[in-house]
């Protein structure tokens, strides 16, 4: 039941002051003298009607001026509808609906919104109701209220859309929700295998209970996993979730235009490729879509900018670039990417860099730093200025690499050894340590792509403070990654110039640098392909093509898709999603003064009780001019 309420009553003391205008009023109150004057046909008629509007005039006069000051003083009170907030140990029940696109296919929604109005008509009845649709976000769509008509409404207007699912976001949404009230929160969910991965983890109280209302998902889905270009053709591959093999009409469309089709062969739970016969334009945007009956929608589409992405500046430093080797491997590697769009490679030696200005290293997306010994004192600064305020490079701890030099270049070389050390006799093999790092993306599977490889010699490197990525077979740090706050500094301890391994003549080492140089430039780069939630600036989050619309890259084109790991229709358990609900003590109690002030700072009434005022008193004015 609403109530006007106030969060400072006593300023209503000064609704008193009205006492001031009435008063005046009171006193200035005039009665004309009645003379007895018997000549009255030679007097002018008394205008009897003038005087009455006169009285009228007054009384408005009177009653504006009270108003105002009424006004005045309630503005000062701070006042608010009481019966729009909820009580102190007013429970409420959280309705979580997930809109993910793997609720996307035909009729699945519909059965999430006959499951979230379930769970509004089973609250108790003197709880409130909220409503929150998630997916990579959480949103509230309904704040707590015992209006159940406007969130059975809302919950009808909910839909799908191409999120992810998230459900750290869910959780984190609802315990802002119930602050310290008691309730209970109900998850309406198709119970996505990757909903937790790299969800936020807010916890909700021990004693608020979690309520799983699962919706059935298809358990067949076939979804474009990636559309690449390889040099005028564009290569597609799927990857059929289901339990029976799949032939799936696929088609190739630039700038709208449909220009070739293609049958693609999914197996069961398995992956397929193929490539369109036509070839495509250089410029332009490219979508390549599937027929998929049944299955999730968002994932039926990939798109791809055509327009050649500005390659990536990689300078090479070496001591001596005419040498037999002096950086030659490293530049070849970096030359074969992409067929030589990715990346645009400098090969200098040090007395050259030292020459550079603080712009021209600036411009450089990364360094690959292969010897030291003719940086000159300038060079040297250059490149630790260069570290320091967020620029990427690996340095190889070859034979052209001075300990001592090195100092003054990365600004930390303590724990290399100024010597190089032989391995085990025979040589030695890399172990990768972190699979999943960017580096090793293409190695994780087979591992023996680098394992085969042989080296000789390294230099040890102190392990303190670092991340060893991967190691020699006899345990050895082989690649360390060093701290940066804005930056990135790798340290592969042998060398890449076929000196103390065979490395640059195996099959792994373009992708092992190519890769390298990928992780050293992320960030830095041009980017043209964006995964969901991760759009640029301005952009709405939208599958599709689209042109940057303003600052120094406005127009150029982007390509933004889903997240292909909402495709696989596999859920987890309702045991599984509770115990990976994040819990914490119950230690907070509602607050009835700051929900108040909460509600009177959402209401503002008193900025119309100022407005109704400011009328009231330019009325008076008005008024008031035309007494006088």
């Amino acid at each position: 039941m609403l109530g006007l309420s106030f969060l400072s009553p006593l300023y209503l003391l000064g609704a008193l002051a009205v006492a001031v205008p009435i008063v005046l009023h009171l006193f200035r109150r005039r009665t004309d003298t009645i003379v007895d004057f018997p000549a009255v046909r030679l007097l002018t008629a008394s205008p009897i009607e003038q005087q009455r509007r006169r009285r009228l005039r007054e009384l408005i006069l009177l009653a504006l001026r009270v108003t105002a000051l009424v006004l005045l003083a309630g503005a000062f009170a701070r006042p608010y509808l009481a019966g729009t907030t909820l009580a102190a140990d007013a429970a409420v029940t959280v309705v979580a609906v997930d809109t993910s696109f793997s609720l996307s296919s035909p009729s699945t929604f519909e059965r999430a919104r006959v499951l979230a109005a379930a769970a509004v008509n089973e609250a108790p009845a003197p709880q409130a109701v909220a409503l929150v649709q998630f997916g990579d976000t959480a949103t509230t769509v309904t704040a707590p209220t015992t209006d159940r008509g406007a969130v059975l409404a809302a919950i009808a207007s909910l839909a799908p859309g191409t999120s992810g699912t998230r459900y750290g976001a869910a959780v984190a949404r609802a315990a802002e929700l119930l602050g310290g009230r008691q309730g209970r929160v109900v998850v309406v969910t198709d119970l996505q295998q990757a909903g937790w991965e790299g969800s936020p983890r807010a916890g909700l109280p021990d004693d608020i209970e979690v309520v799983i209302r699962a919706v059935e998902s298809p358990l067949q889905n076939v979804a474009i996993t990636s559309a690449d270009r390889r040099g005028d053709r564009i290569d597609v591959a799927v990857h059929n979730f289901g339990f029976d093999a799949r032939a799936v009409p696929a088609e190739l469309a630039v700038d709208g235009k449909v220009i070739a089709t293609v049958s693609i062969n999914a197996p069961a739970q398995g992956a397929a490729h193929a490539q369109f016969d036509a070839a495509v334009p250089s410029t332009g945007a490219a979508t390549v879509s599937i027929e998929d009956a049944g299955g999730f929608a968002a994932d039926d589409r990939r798109h791809l900018v055509l327009d050649p992405a500005a390659s990536s500046r990689v300078t090479v430093v070496v001591a001596d670039p005419g040498s037999l080797r002096g950086g030659l491997y490293v530049e070849r590697a970096l030359e074969a990417a992409s067929g030589g769009r990715a990346f645009t490679a400098t090969v200098v030696d040090g007395r050259v860099l030292s020459g550079w200005t603080a712009d021209q290293l600036s411009a450089e997306h990364a360094l690959f730093i292969l010897g030291t010994r003719t940086l000159e004192r300038n060079g040297r600064d250059l490149i630790a200025r260069y570290l320091a305020r967020g620029g990427a490079a690996m340095v190889a701890l070859g034979p052209e690499v001075d300990a001592g030099t090195l100092a003054d270049v990365i600004g930390d070389a303590s724990g290399i050894a100024q010597d190089a050390q032989p391995l085990a006799a025979g040589g030695a093999t890399l172990v990768l340590g972190d699979t999943r790092h960017p580096v090793f993306r293409l190695f994780a599977e087979p591992a023996a792509a680098l394992g085969d490889v042989s080296f000789q010699r390294f230099r040890p490197v102190v392990e303190a403070n670092r991340s060893v990525l991967a190691r020699f077979s006899g345990g050895a740090a082989a690649l360390l990654e060093a701290p940066r706050e804005r930056g990135r500094l790798l340290l592969f301890t042998s060398d890449l110039d076929n000196q103390w391994n065979r490395f640059p003549l195996s099959p792994a080492f373009v992708p092992f640098v190519v890769e390298t140089a990928r992780y050293l430039t992320e960030g830095r780069r041009e980017t043209q392909a964006f995964v969901l939630p991760s759009t640029p600036a301005g952009l709405p989050p939208t599958p599709g093509v689209f042109a940057l619309p303003a600052g120094a890259d406005a127009g150029r084109k982007v390509a933004i898709n889903v997240d292909t790991r909402e495709s696989n229709p596999a859920p987890i358990t309702t045991d599984e999603f509770l115990a990976s609900v994040p819990r914490v003590p119950r230690t907070t109690t509602a607050d009835p003064v700051a929900d108040a002030r909460k509600a009177e700072d959402e209401q503002r009434l008193w900025q119309l009780g100022l407005l109704v005022m400011f009328i009231a008193l330019a009325g008076e004015g008005l008024v008031g001019r035309r007494a006088n």
